[in-house]
């Protein structure tokens, strides 16, 4: 082969690779640039589609169960409501009175108290370290601590002292042992939601000749025999809640009427 015919195969060769080279920058590198723009711009927005795919089934599903949904807002509202609801917890104590057979003898409401989050959990670890630092600390102290703290550490964060509130609620009733468990009972599982956390129950002595029948010298009745006294008195304390802020909630003192609420 002869030098010239050699420069032409050499040049041949050199052209075909730059024209190979022009064809994949030029024309099917953007190709494929493009082909996979357009793939994850369609994986994108089918993610987007399942999303609201997803939503609108959701949707269709609460439309379908409205009537149960209703019914869970409504009991949720009257167990904590929008307000401080006294009168209607009221009505419900006294509701609870006659279904139980006890004797209301004294209600007492606290005004509404701003809602204050549980600290957050102090690690066992770390409280043990804390205890083993200080000489001179109280090891019951340290572990009430930090009980107290877990047992409140699971807090909803949507809940605040502008919008969440606690009321303290004091009952006096007398009636038999067993009317006042559960007049007790129907707290803890009525309507508007309560927070049962101390319970006193005390005998009351009863005289065997109060209540007797009266007869006259011919043995006629004039008194009937009076319904027997109430064996037992208990005191019950706890706490209600409201969707309200404290601050800005009218006296509950004045919303409940306390005097007359109180039979007093």
């Amino acid at each position: 082969m002869t030098s010239r015919n050699r420069l032409w195969v050499i040049g041949s060769v050199a052209a075909m690779v730059v024209i190979l080279l022009l064809a994949w920058f030029i024309g099917i590198q953007p190709q494929l640039a493009s082909l996979q723009a357009l793939h994850a711009q369609q994986q994108s927005i089918d993610a987007q589609n399942a999303r609201e795919q997803a939503v609108l089934d959701q949707l269709q599903a609460d439309a379908d169960d409205a009537d149960q949904l209703e019914a869970e807002w409504k009991t949720a509202s009257a167990s904590v409501p929008d307000g401080t609801g006294v009168p209607d917890f009221i009505n419900q104590l006294y509701a609870l009175q006659t279904s139980t057979g006890v004797t209301i003898e004294r209600i007492t409401v606290s005004d509404a108290a701003p809602f204050v989050a549980a600290a957050p959990a102090v690690p066992v670890d770390a409280a043990t370290d804390g205890s083993a630092t200080d000489a001179g600390a109280d090891p019951a102290a340290t572990t009430g601590t930090s009980t107290d703290a877990a047992a409140g550490a699971a807090t909803s964060t949507t809940l605040d002292a502008s919008n969440f509130a606690t009321l303290q609620i004091g009952v006096e009733v007398s009636g038999e042992y067993a009317a006042i468990l559960e007049f007790v009972h129907g707290l803890q599982s009525g309507a508007r939601l309560m927070l049962v956390n101390e319970v006193e129950v005390s005998t009351v002595a009863v005289d065997p000749n109060a209540g007797a029948p009266v007869y006259d010298e011919s043995g006629a009745l004039v008194t009937p025999a009076a319904p027997a006294a109430a064996s037992h008195q208990a005191r019950i304390g706890g706490f209600i809640f409201s969707l309200v802020n404290a601050d800005e909630a009218a006296s509950t003192q004045s919303d409940l009427g306390a005097d007359q609420a109180a039979g007093e």
